[in-house]
């Protein structure tokens, strides 16, 4: 757990201005032989600016999904320890808040040191023209696809680190606040819960997009 936290939290270093002092040592490195160079620009038609993370644009989707998640936590009264009172609804925002942080710091530092971006090109299968159950599946697919995949500037396909990476170190630092944290089996509970939940919401986000066609 020690080992993550410092992953986690070297990952946060990185998202705040270590990016580009990591680019230019990869360059070095690449200049002497010793690894590829991750640095190069990727063709205008395989990654899509849009794709590396700009976090002031994204901060009003991200505080109206913190609200509804911490109202939908306070109706359900999770978890236990935290009262239906406003101090109640204040941690569980300030849970959903500071989760959200975490993740797009974690994502936009992975997102500086490694060269994986979002799949591109349309979804294949759901084209407007496709009857709606065939649409729909083939945006599933794509969505979970896009999900756990990405692609360098060459096309080349890996686990989508930066995704995945941020999704589970930000579950890992968020237990740090949470009452789950006082034993172990409802710590580890509450870890893949929530891993789970938001690889499932993020999902459904990418096959909405891939309906929508983009």
């Amino acid at each position: 757990m020690r080992r993550l936290f410092r992953v986690v939290l070297w990952c946060l270093a990185t998202s705040t201005g270590a990016g580009p002092a990591v680019r230019a040592l990869g360059a070095q490195s690449t200049a002497q032989g010793t690894v590829q160079d991750t640095t190069r620009a990727a063709p205008a038609d395989s990654v899509r600016p849009a794709q590396v993370l700009h976090l002031p644009k994204h901060l009003p989707v991200r505080a109206v999904g913190a609200l509804r998640a911490a109202t939908w936590t306070q109706l359900l009264g999770m978890p236990h320890e935290w009262p239906r009172t406003w101090r109640g609804y204040g941690a569980r925002l300030g849970d959903q808040a500071g989760f959200a942080v975490a993740e797009e710091s974690l994502r936009a530092g992975l997102h500086a040191v490694v060269p994986w971006r979002d799949l591109t090109g349309p979804c294949v299968g759901a084209e407007p023209t496709r009857a709606w159950g065939a649409r729909s599946l083939a945006a599933a697919r794509c969505g979970v696809v896009r999900t756990f995949v990405a692609q360098n500037a060459a096309g080349d396909r890996r686990v989508h680190v930066p995704q995945l990476g941020a999704i589970v170190g930000a579950t890992a630092l968020s237990l740090a606040w949470r009452p789950e944290r006082s034993r172990a089996p409802k710590g580890r509970r509450f870890l893949l819960t929530r891993a789970g939940i938001t690889t499932g919401a993020t999902a459904m986000v990418r096959a909405v997009q891939g309906w929508r066609g983009r």
